[in-house]
């Protein structure tokens, strides 16, 4: 059983690195530009000579930063990621706890700690704003993520992954607005396009990782995109989507980044706290 836990974190390391790899080429050729191709074959360790080439950099820690929080924070973020993937339903033994479901809730809940501690002690004005709108995104929309994915499982009476898997029959709450709400809700709490506040970079230089470079910040870039693969994971899995379905989904939410402007932070608050809630509590009810 450890060896499959250990397989697990390994191989969602692995795709973390070739999903980014996969964005990089798909937006190359959506604004019609070159995409990463000098290393090997179609530059397919692209993103592993760059994670290499971080990692070897040294970390230069400035004087106004809390260091003891500023490093902390980056191997928190990595076991709250590694953690979530042990939940995730495959044949592993945490797979089996019977509220797996409240455990996915209780870690991710935690992220809002990551980001908050993590702007904190960067002890910066633009990290501290960044952080601000995060938290507010976060918490805005995190409440109808827990609706729209406790639908189904209140309909079924059954709160543990696995045997949600056995037991779903594609049941007709899944219809098309149903979905349209969880992409838009998964878009927002991934801080993709055009929910992207997270990294205004032309508004607050780089968000809240501004103050961190070298392998700190390949690690908070690991986390991040490791979150948006188990987001997909779990779209993938409450629709019984297979893995080809799964790819498209994963190339949709790329492809939003290609073509979407960012929305507006009034307007969303206002989308969601007006509009979204307001369906999802119907779709609940």
């Amino acid at each position: 059983m450890f060896l499959m836990q250990t397989f697990i974190l390994f191989m969602s390391l692995i795709t973390v690195m070739f999903i980014t790899l996969t964005e990089r080429k798909f937006l190359g050729i959506l604004n019609n530009r070159k995409a990463p191709n000098f290393l090997l074959f179609m530059s397919i360790f692209q993103s592993l000579n760059d994670f290499l080439k971080l990692i070897s950099k040294k970390i230069l820690k400035m004087n106004f930063i809390m260091k003891i929080y500023w490093v902390m924070m980056i191997f928190f973020g990595m076991t709250m990621f590694l953690l979530i993937m042990l939940i995730f339903p495959l044949n592993n033994s945490l797979m089996y706890l019977y509220i797996s479901f409240y455990m996915f809730f209780l870690i991710y809940s935690f992220m809002a700690f990551f980001f908050l501690i993590l702007s904190y002690s960067s002890n910066s004005v633009y990290s501290i704003m960044a952080m601000t709108r995060v938290l507010i995104q976060i918490i805005s929309y995190e409440v109808g993520m827990i609706f729209l994915f406790m639908l189904p499982l209140f309909v079924m009476n059954e709160f543990n992954f696995f045997f949600y898997y056995i037991n779903n029959n594609m049941l007709l709450f899944f219809s098309m607005m149903y979905m349209i709400m969880l992409v838009m809700i998964v878009l927002s709490e991934m801080n993709r396009t055009p929910f992207d506040f997270l990294e205004s970079e032309t508004e607050l230089v780089s968000g809240f990782n501004v103050e961190y470079f070298s392998s700190l910040f390949s690690f908070i870039f690991l986390v991040e995109y490791g979150f948006f693969l188990f987001m997909m994971f779990m779209i993938s899995f409450f629709l019984k989507l297979d893995m080809f379905m799964n790819l498209l989904m994963i190339m949709m939410f790329i492809w939003t980044r290609a073509f979407m402007p960012r929305y507006r932070y009034d307007k969303m608050l206002n989308l969601f706290w007006k509009d979204l809630v307001l369906m999802v509590m119907v779709f609940f009810l």
